[in-house]
């Protein structure tokens, strides 16, 4: 029986890409490059991953050097180093999607809920109390494990803290390659929310699935009913 849940903060619960976008159209040298925003979001992630696959560094400069070199890569535009740091400070506006926080709420009253995330500590728990309103029993950042997904150690640290095998815990995610393989890996049941329009992967098996977080929710709670 699953007696916690865990979530993808950033891209599950939180709309990354619309705070994302939010944040580049204010930047003075993006300017009258309005149409290449969404290939610079596109160029950015496998900077990132680029970038978390190096040694240590906060996710707060992971944003701010990303996000550069997707300009420089994409619009030929060199940020200055405060637009960086602008875009990285940005994070905590990113907005909730609109059915995350009547989900949470409903989930919170009868499970435990935790937050494993590739971003700061702060930043993680500011974004919570701001943004989702629901008690968080469990946060799990970067920074406190010195890890980023879909290495395992934010998995392993939600289980120490629960206190709970893998079995027991719902791990909830739109993103295959940094959360959904790796929890399967380690035995968690899966739930997949469908965000941005993503494919179901077809060769994870899924404990629940569902377009928006009330509808997973609701199915979550029936099966303890």
């Amino acid at each position: 029986m699953i007696r916690a849940v865990t979530f993808d903060c950033f891209g599950t619960l939180i709309d990354w890409r619309a705070g994302q976008l939010r944040v580049l159209e204010q930047l003075p040298s993006l300017r009258g490059q309005e149409d290449l925003l969404d290939e610079v979001l596109a160029a950015r992630g496998p900077f990132e991953r680029q970038l978390e696959a190096g040694s240590w560094r906060r996710y707060e400069e992971i944003l701010a050097e990303s996000v550069g070199m997707a300009c420089r890569r994409v619009c030929g535009v060199e940020l200055t180093g405060t637009e960086k740091r602008a875009f990285a400070a940005g994070q905590l506006g990113w907005p909730a999607f609109a059915d995350t926080v009547a989900g949470l709420e409903a989930l919170a009253a009868r499970l435990p809920i935790g937050l494993l995330s590739n971003c700061d500590d702060l930043t993680l728990r500011l974004c919570a109390h701001k943004h989702l309103r629901a008690p968080v029993a469990l946060f799990v950042s970067a920074e406190q494990v010195r890890s980023y997904k879909p290495a395992s150690k934010h998995w392993g640290a939600a289980l120490a803290a629960l206190g709970l095998e893998p079995a027991e815990i719902l791990h909830v995610s739109f993103a295959t390659e940094y959360d959904l393989v790796p929890a399967a890996a380690l035995g968690f049941p899966l739930g997949f929310l469908r965000r941005y329009g993503a494919a179901e992967p077809r060769d994870l098996e899924f404990a629940y699935r569902a377009d928006d977080l009330p509808g997973l929710v609701a199915a979550v709670l029936a099966d303890l009913d």
